[in-house]
């Protein structure tokens, strides 16, 4: 049976260290579709709705490629930019993760449209925690 992951590249690039295991053969052979929006798109979703459109701190390096990443680790790393390369793309990945022990990992070049939030209903803006204020702050003494 095929493994294959999906994940955002704010989410993968948190934990792509793990690409190290793969290529030591650490692991069994897998495929990773990485969608490569260049944000935090959750984050920045959030950011816009509570902050009136307002965001920081949400947008990722355009210069990172995580299919040279992939590559530098000794696995297969390939960029797709549209849905029929990434139909043809995946399916090539799956057949040699079954019949040649490759790990793949497949970053799909996307827009920066945000969608949706995953769950609106459970949205809710933060609020102030009663008491606390910068001025309460104070530097951490080191030993």
């Amino acid at each position: 049976m095929p493994v294959v992951g999906f994940a955002g590249d704010g989410a993968f690039g948190i934990s792509m260290n793990e690409m190290t295991a793969c290529g030591r053969d650490d692991w069994p052979p897998i495929t990773m579709v990485i969608f490569r929006n260049y944000q935090w798109g959750a984050e920045k979703r959030n950011t816009t709705l509570w902050y009136d459109d307002n965001f920081v701190g949400t947008e990722l390096n355009l210069e990172v490629q995580y299919a040279k990443i992939a590559e530098a680790c000794g696995l297969k790393g390939i960029q797709v930019f549209g849905t029929d390369e990434l139909t043809k793309t995946l399916n090539d990945a799956i057949e040699g993760q079954m019949e040649r022990n490759e790990t793949t990992f497949i970053e799909v070049i996307l827009n920066q449209e945000l969608g949706e939030p995953f769950r609106r209903d459970a949205m809710k803006a933060p609020v102030a925690v009663a008491g606390i204020n910068a001025e309460d702050m104070r530097e951490q003494e080191l030993a």
